[in-house]
């Protein structure tokens, strides 16, 4: 698997976490050591992959064990015309992986990480989250990235700590012409992942909300941005996953977007700091209850 330097920023911050934290958020299965990939001869994972026009698979196939802490992997590639293949061995302890070929050759795996991954409460850059993988509700923990010329979404699975999607959008200059170019990764299909995890209720009820979305709230209440620009931003970041509130029960949509004086107070407040994040999520609550905003 390629690696681009914005996946590699975020991949090795949930890294360090997965290996080097002391206390996990969730139980692993007793098969495995904790903190150490869990993975058994005959699991599989299975990708799609799209750069712009162009889709791709990619499938890692795990086995036979070499011996307690080494596992084979095959690699499988396939671009819609042929298909590659690539031999790896993985340190179940470690994380790395060598080419089977040349053993000098070493990288971490970010496909699979240790497990069950440990939440660091206080780095900022990655957040707990509930997904839906094929039919399940998983615990993830996602990591946002942008810089001036781009921007990515990293997902883990917590219990397994396998990658289910990383997402990035890149600026790229082509013949002096700029370009957007947009690439998914995204978890197809796994053996691995056969149920809900168990820490649903202890993820929805967290409250996450990067300190950044306070200057919108500032900008909302000032006047700078009205109030469907302000209801349209939390929307989109309730459903990227940026903002993490309690489950709220949809209301029906509202055709137009008339916010009350309160909920724009408790914005201004909120960004100076008076009320704490529970209070202000009161206010975003009440918008979706009213159908301002769609959660």
């Amino acid at each position: 698997m390629k690696f681009r330097v914005d996946f590699l920023i975020i991949a090795v911050a949930i890294f360090f976490v997965a290996v080097h934290t002391g206390e996990a958020f969730s139980q692993q299965t007793s098969t495995c050591q904790p903190n150490t990939i869990c993975v058994h001869p005959s699991d599989w994972l299975k990708y799609s992959a799209t750069l712009g026009d162009v889709n791709s698979s990619e499938t890692f196939s795990f086995g036979p064990l070499l011996d307690s802490n080494h596992i084979r992997v095959i690699e499988s590639q396939f671009n819609g015309s042929e298909i590659k293949n690539y031999t790896m061995i993985l340190s179940l302890k470690t994380g790395y992986v060598q080419n089977e070929q040349n053993s000098s050759v070493t990288n971490p795996f970010f496909t699979i990480l240790a497990s069950p991954i440990a939440i660091d409460k206080s780095n900022t850059s990655l957040m707990p989250t509930v997904v839906d993988f094929n039919g399940f509700k998983r615990t993830a923990i996602v990591a946002f990235h942008s810089s001036e010329n781009s921007t990515s979404k990293t997902e883990y699975d917590i219990e397994t700590g396998i990658l289910l999607e990383r997402h990035t959008v890149d600026i790229v200059t082509i013949g002096n012409n700029p370009t957007l170019v947009d690439f998914s990764n995204i978890l197809d299909g796994t053996n691995i992942i056969n149920s809900d995890s168990s820490e649903i209720q202890t993820i929805k009820n967290i409250i996450s909300i990067p300190s950044w979305v306070k200057n919108n709230a500032k900008y909302w209440h000032e006047g700078t941005i009205d109030d469907s620009t302000f209801a349209q931003g939390i929307q989109y970041m309730i459903k990227q996953g940026i903002v993490t509130i309690p489950p709220t029960q949809n209301g029906q949509a509202s055709p137009s977007v008339t916010i009350p004086a309160w909920v724009k107070n408790n914005a201004g407040y909120w960004s100076t700091g008076d009320i704490d994040d529970a209070t202000f999520v009161k206010g975003i609550q009440y918008l979706i209850t009213a159908g301002i905003i769609q959660s």
